[in-house]
């Protein structure tokens, strides 16, 4: 007579409780890699704002060395340098003050003053910038030729204070491009203004 023996080998699944905390685990992993991973829409930003602070900075570099008078030229698409010449403002092709388009999903608001840069004799200006006699301009596109920052010849700058946001975030993220003296061109966060600002104040 065979007789045979064996060993009943029982299989235990997992527990409510160590389901929830391998769960647990993975949520904090998640959140985890979301603060770590830049968002790139913020890169973008970070590029953008990096980028026309250069240009600008860049623009004053070859006002100052070609006794030119620039212009930036912003609107929703994104911003181009032009030049005063032949009566009337024309778009710089030059490497480096190419026409550029913003990111998407970045606006900007933008503040400047261009009558103390450009002198208080306002007839002087006046017809220095008239455009050609001859010249079909409507009021209302001669508005939009407009730059809204000026460059001189001498390298100064208007008084301005540009701000790129993004614009599906109102938690105060973005940058501010700004020249509070007509010269010196400064870039630095919202955040980082408003802390300064209110210290001054």
């Amino acid at each position: 007579m065979t007789s045979a023996t064996g060993t009943l080998i029982k299989t235990k699944g997992f527990t409510l409780v160590e389901v929830m905390v391998t769960i647990a685990i993975i949520a904090v992993m998640a959140i985890t890699v979301t603060f770590v991973v830049p968002d790139q829409q913020n890169d973008a930003l970070d590029d953008s704002a990096e980028d026309l602070y250069q240009r600008i900075r860049y623009a004053q570099e070859y006002a100052l060395l070609r006794h030119a008078i620039l212009g930036l030229r912003l609107d929703e698409r994104g911003y181009t340098f032009v030049q005063w010449q032949d009566k009337k403002w024309q778009p710089l092709d030059y490497r480096g003050l190419r026409a550029q388009e913003w990111p998407e999903g970045v606006v900007y608001e933008i503040d400047s003053e261009t009558e103390a840069l450009l002198g208080q004799d306002e007839d002087a200006v006046e017809a220095f910038f008239a455009p050609p006699e001859d010249a079909r301009v409507s009021a209302e596109e001669r508005e939009a030729q407009q730059p809204q920052l000026w460059i001189l010849g001498s390298g100064d700058i208007s008084v301005f204070k540009l701000r790129l946001q993004p614009l599906n975030n109102l938690a105060g993220y973005g940058w501010l491009i700004s020249s509070d003296d007509g010269y010196q061109v400064t870039l630095q966060s919202l955040r980082e203004a408003a802390a300064n600002s209110a210290e001054a104040s």
